[in-house]
């Protein structure tokens, strides 16, 4: 008995570790996919506006909206694809950043330009002193900080710029490719509606019935993982039937009742299998840098209960087997 619980504890162990390892692979490549899209989620839109508007007034409509709230406007040079000019909107999204900063809400209404570029133009920078600059069309912007992380992705050559006040005024927003993300999913009607544009779509192109970058397609491996394991876990609850083959039979020799064996047995087998659960994830939580805890939880509760249910079912075959003397 001691054996098989020990046995069970380590299993379960290390198969919970194991799928949170999975899960950090999942929030990384989810990260390199945002980045590779301009720090810019799934659900932002590709705006055309009906009429001639500025930058600022389209940034005005959207600071005195309060049904697109936490929003980053991307305007996209369409000559130069590493430059995007960008205005933000509350609590938006920031891109991991290896030095500086990302734009605060003070820099929108700085009267000059300032920057934030990708950590390949790093090495690019003037600095004469304390501050970096970057040489842009034979002017010097100053530089607030550099974007990046460990993996190298898209982002590393990109150029934001947040224009002055004045310049904004006077350029032109329909001479860019406007994309507008928020924190949270932007309703279309209201993007429509508030920015007076004549077309919003999403970016991700279709295909049939999935997308272009489909989220399954880009994380196959990992949910292949992620059903090994889980066939790992049910696996447990063929291999302790075997252990409770022999004890059947000497509960049967010592005349205990079926209903109690079976409990007791799936209690042991309940207690043991989730520590080793527990503790797996645990161990996995403090060894890795994991910023999504739920779907961790979700998952490993979800496979602990499937396999349950499968050992009790075994169990009471097993018995029923014996009990007709197979």
């Amino acid at each position: 008995m001691i054996k098989k619980n020990v046995w069970l504890v380590l299993y379960a162990m290390l198969l919970a570790f194991l799928s949170v390892s999975l899960f950090l692979k999942i929030q990384e490549r989810n990260l390199t996919i945002k980045l590779n899209n301009h720090n810019l989620s799934a659900d932002a839109y590709l705006i055309t506006l009906k009429d001639k508007t500025t930058v600022a007034q389209l940034d005005d409509k959207l600071q005195n909206s309060s049904k697109l709230e936490d929003v980053q406007v991307h305007y996209q040079d369409k000559k130069r694809k590493n430059v995007t000019y960008f205005y933000g909107v509350g609590n938006f999204a920031v891109p991991p950043m290896l030095k500086g900063s990302f734009f605060s809400l003070a820099d929108f209404k700085s009267q000059v330009n300032v920057a934030v570029v990708g950590q390949n133009y790093e090495k690019k920078l003037y600095t004469p002193k304390d501050q970096s600059y970057l040489k842009m069309d034979n002017k010097y912007i100053p530089v607030l900080g550099v974007m990046g992380n460990h993996q190298d992705t898209d982002l590393d050559n990109q150029i934001f710029i947040s224009l002055n006040e004045q310049q904004r005024t006077k350029v032109l927003a329909n001479n860019f490719r406007i994309v507008i993300d928020g924190k949270h999913t932007l309703n279309k009607h209201s993007v429509r509606k508030i920015l007076n544009a004549s077309g919003v779509r999403h970016l991700n192109r279709k295909h049939f019935l999935i997308q272009q970058d489909s989220w399954v397609v880009s994380h196959l491996s990992e949910l292949l993982g992620l059903a090994l394991i889980t066939l790992a876990f049910l696996s447990g609850a063929f291999i302790c039937k075997l252990f409770a083959r022999r004890e059947y039979l000497e509960a049967v020799f010592l005349k205990k009742d079926v209903k109690k064996f079976i409990f007791e047995e799936w209690q042991f087998f309940a207690l043991f299998n989730g520590l080793g659960t527990i503790f797996g994830i645990i161990i996995g939580l403090l060894a890795f840098d994991i910023t999504e805890y739920v779907v961790i939880f979700v998952y490993n509760l979800g496979v602990f209960l499937l396999t349950n249910c499968l050992y009790v079912v075994l169990l009471k075959k097993q018995i029923k087997k014996l009990n007709k003397g197979d």
